[in-house]
């Protein structure tokens, strides 16, 4: 049965038990991948506006583990819910 849930940060999704598990699976590849970023590494230089000088900033990746972690215990927390 599906139902409306709203993360933390205000955001409102429509989901049953497999889809939530879906997205913490989702969320959980996502939060490592931003983990595991070098910053230093000239892999991870920002694109736009056809140039690129600059590389992500630290805010950027530190407001996106942040989100990712915030969500993961949001679910976690809705899957412990009876539905």
């Amino acid at each position: 049965m599906k139902r409306t849930y709203r993360f933390t940060d205000g955001e409102c999704i429509v989901a049953d038990k497999a889809r939530l598990q879906q997205l913490l699976t989702d969320y959980t590849l996502y939060l490592q991948n931003y983990t595991d970023i070098d910053l230093e590494s000239p892999e991870y230089i920002a694109r736009g506006n056809g140039f690129c000088e600059s590389k992500y900033s630290e805010n950027f990746i530190e407001s996106q583990i942040s989100k990712y972690r915030q969500r993961i215990t949001d679910i976690q927390q809705w899957i412990s819910l009876k539905h």
